[in-house]
């Protein structure tokens, strides 16, 4: 009884889109972006005030 059921386990998981993965890739990446985006953005405005500051 036990093999049956991980058998089906099995079988059910490997008939599942592997879209969700995919989706789960894209928005990890995206965040990341956004994270390095903001960082450098943040980098640039700290490198102006620091030149203003210099004069």
């Amino acid at each position: 009884m036990k093999h049956i059921l991980v058998n089906q386990i099995v079988q059910h998981s490997n008939q599942m889109p592997d879209a969700a993965g995919t989706e789960k890739f894209y928005v990890v990446v995206t965040v990341i972006a956004i994270l390095f985006v903001g960082m450098v953005a943040y980098l640039i405005s700290l490198d102006k005030k620091i030149k203003n500051l210099e004069k």
